[in-house]
């Protein structure tokens, strides 16, 4: 398990170096044709990312894709991120179409259950694919790579996410 503390600044994603490292787990949709994704004409200027990268059907939980959101201060840092492994076809709620996802959102609040606070505040993974709401100390996915390096053995054993991380001796 990598570290990352939370202090450590985050650069913006190489979309160039994600396409050539992980492009073979990416596939273009029928029935996706959504203007953000990588094939469409995705979001990117010096102040944000936004972009979904269609990924190869899944035999369990079907057509999927990872959203990257990031959002950059004035010295080109990532200030906020979200990256969030979901449905993309169909298309549906945030709560249906979620499998796995991580962000760096504050939620110290002192008004947050005790069951949603986290020692990795404020990077949490929202870890259940049944229920969002669900969240776990985040200490390893910190990045867009970090997401695809996550969701890689998923794709390409065709296992499904049940909230636990893949490992080949399950």
């Amino acid at each position: 398990m990598k570290y990352t503390d939370n202090d450590t600044l985050l650069l913006p994603a190489d979309i160039n170096e994600i396409l050539e490292d992980f492009g073979s787990l990416l596939e273009n949709h029928t029935g996706f044709k959504d203007r953000e994704s990588i094939y469409g004409s995705y979001k990117r200027d010096r102040k944000s990312l936004l972009v979904i990268f269609p990924l190869k059907a899944h035999p369990v939980h079907g057509i999927t894709g990872l959203r990257a959101y990031e959002k950059y201060d004035d010295k080109g840092y990532v200030t906020k991120h979200e990256y969030r492994w979901m449905i993309i076809v169909p298309k549906q709620g945030i709560q249906l179409h979620h499998i796995t996802s991580w962000g760096n959102e504050p939620h110290d609040d002192p008004n947050t259950p005790q069951e949603y606070r986290v020692n990795s505040e404020p990077h949490h993974h929202h870890y259940d694919p049944v229920d969002r709401k669900n969240r776990c100390d985040n200490w390893d996915v910190r990045c867009l790579r970090d997401t695809f390096e996550f969701v890689k053995p998923y794709i390409e054993s065709g296992e499904p996410y049940t909230g636990r991380r893949y490992t080949k001796t399950e």
